[in-house]
């Protein structure tokens, strides 16, 4: 489904979802959209810091830092607690926390199935910003789970927040009150639309300076914006057209071909699929310069990987992460591209 455009991976450009097949939401137990997972995060939060007497908020120590940035600034009684990223098999241990707190469990990568335990516990959210509709994503039996769509959804912004069918919670989801004028995040949502669809098209530098500068200033809302905002019903039908396709196929069609032509190397390991669905191809450094060196050699390739997450302190042998995109947008013509190019690199 590649079209002809400037480099590999960074954000979607704008895509054709008619020819991806529809999968199943029956996991969705009652869902509402936001322009983004953090609000969708927040309004979890909210919800049940309204409903019930919550003493901490508990985020893992290796998070997006953007997003721990921003909720710091809405939240006093946040924690940090540990857990290898690295490792699907790494489980929480939730004795150690307090029944009144909401404990946020990460879905790393797409590779992890959470164990919520029975009897007395926390509260349990899940994000799956990198494994929506991985197996524990659909599978959750957490009591509220998040996500920010536009990691896998080709959108120019989106999240969701929803009741997995296996949760015991007794709360239903509140519903956003529509606004009768526009707000910035319908400007946001413009701004990146016209990046992504310029990108579709690009075939100059010029262009490919314009679009990143048109995304450049859609992301910025979201670093400045607290305030969590309906969506435009046109946004909405759009996301919920997207929202549930079997992108998952391709990423494991990909993989399986990546990892039949990539050569070993001392200076990161692949974090296995395990049985999930990984986000992309997930290179695991010991050393920070290993990972920047690799990453520039990539972009002098035309191949832009994503680093996740940078200024996370934590305790594991491996503390740094660098996705390589192996999503829809791409054939094996250009998995052999991508996989000769991190083969040739000379640590």
């Amino acid at each position: 489904m590649k079209s002809n455009i400037i480099g590999y991976g960074s954000f979607f450009h704008k895509t054709d979802l008619k020819k991806l097949p529809a999968v199943s939401n029956s996991f969705l137990n009652g869902y509402q959209l936001f322009y983004a997972g953090r609000y969708a995060l927040k309004y979890v939060f909210d919800a049940l810091l309204e409903n019930y007497d919550s003493a901490h908020i508990w985020l893992p120590q290796y998070y997006c830092p953007f997003v721990k940035e921003w909720l710091e600034t809405a939240y006093s009684n946040l924690k940090y607690y540990d857990i290898d990223p690295f490792d699907p098999h790494a489980q929480i241990d939730y004795s150690t926390f307090s029944t009144k707190d909401i404990v946020l469990a990460n879905n790393y990568w797409g590779l992890k199935k959470n164990t919520v335990p029975t009897g007395a516990r926390p509260l349990i959210v899940e994000d799956h910003s990198h494994g929506w509709l991985s197996p524990g994503c659909i599978e959750s039996e957490a009591d509220l789970c998040i996500a920010s769509l536009r990691k896998t959804v080709p959108l120019p912004l989106g999240g969701i927040a929803w009741k997995p069918v296996r949760s015991s919670l007794q709360l239903s989801l509140p519903q956003l009150k529509s606004l009768s004028n526009t707000h910035e995040m319908e400007v946001a949502w413009e701004l990146v639309d016209t990046a992504m669809t310029l990108k579709a098209n690009c075939t100059t530098e010029k262009d490919k300076t314009q679009f990143l500068k048109d995304y450049g200033k859609g992301e910025q809302f979201l670093r400045t914006t607290q305030e969590i905002l309906p969506l435009n019903p046109d946004h909405k039908k759009v996301m919920a057209q997207a929202l549930c396709k079997d992108y998952n196929a391709y990423k494991l069609k990909n993989w399986d071909t990546m990892l039949a032509l990539l050569k070993g190397n001392d200076a990161f390991k692949v974090l296995p699929k395990a049985q999930g669905i990984p986000f992309g191809l997930l290179l695991a450094f010991k050393k920070e310069d290993d990972l920047k060196r690799l990453k520039q050699h990539l972009i002098s390739k035309t191949i832009y990987p994503a680093e996740l997450w940078p200024k996370n302190n934590i305790h594991q042998d491996y503390k740094f992460l660098l996705n390589i995109h192996i999503d829809f947008r791409y054939g094996k013509a250009d998995i052999a591209y991508i996989a000769s190019a991190i083969n040739e690199w000379n640590n």
